[in-house]
C-alpha cells in the first residue's frame, strides 16, 4: 500500500464558494475579499507583515490527483514556493476591487502565531512533476470576481 501525506500551505478560495459557511473559519483571502467588498476593514494581527505561501484549492486538487496517479508513499509539501504578507494580499484585493480600504491592525489573541510559512514543494515536484498553475495575483482575482 502507498501513502502520501500532503501538507498544503493556505489553501484558499472565495468565499461564495466551500468557504461561506466556515465564517470566521474560512481562508483569510475570502474573509478579506467579502469585508472589503462590503466597505469592511479587514483586521490583521501586529502589522500585517506575516507572510503565507498561499495556495490556491484548485492546485491543491491537482496534487491530490497526481500523487494518487504516481502511488508515491511519503510526505510532501504542496506549495507555491511564493511567500506573500497580510498586507500585500489586502492591497492586491483592494486592486482587484477597486476599492481603497485600509486593514485595522489588532493585537493577536494568542501565543504561539506562526509569523511566516513558505513550501519548498521540490520533492512533491520531483515525483510527480507537479507545480502550482495559479499564482497568487491570478488568485485573489478569481476570489473577487463575484463581487466585480
Amino acid at each position: 500500500m502507498n501513502v502520501a501525506g500532503l501538507r498544503f500551505f493556505s489553501v484558499y478560495q472565495g468565499f461564495g464558494g466551500n468557504e461561506e459557511h466556515k465564517g470566521e473559519y474560512a481562508n483569510t483571502i475570502a474573509q478579506f475579499a467579502d469585508k472589503i467588498a462590503n466597505g469592511e476593514a479587514p483586521e490583521l494581527f501586529g502589522d500585517g507583515s506575516q507572510t503565507r505561501d498561499f495556495t490556491h484549492v484548485r492546485d491543491v486538487a491537482r496534487a491530490c490527483e497526481l500523487a494518487a496517479d504516481h502511488e508515491i508513499t511519503g510526505v510532501y509539501n504542496v506549495g507555491t514556493q511564493e511567500a506573500y504578507s497580510f498586507n500585500e494580499m489586502v492591497d492586491m484585493i483592494n486592486d482587484a476591487l477597486g476599492t481603497d480600504i485600509a486593514p485595522e491592525y489588532i493585537e493577536c489573541p494568542f501565543d504561539g502565531y506562526v509569523h511566516d510559512t513558505m513550501a519548498d514543494y521540490s520533492t512533491f515536484h520531483e515525483a510527480t512533476s507537479w507545480e502550482p498553475e495559479i499564482g497568487f495575483e491570478e488568485g485573489v482575482e478569481l476570489v473577487c470576481e463575484p463581487y466585480q
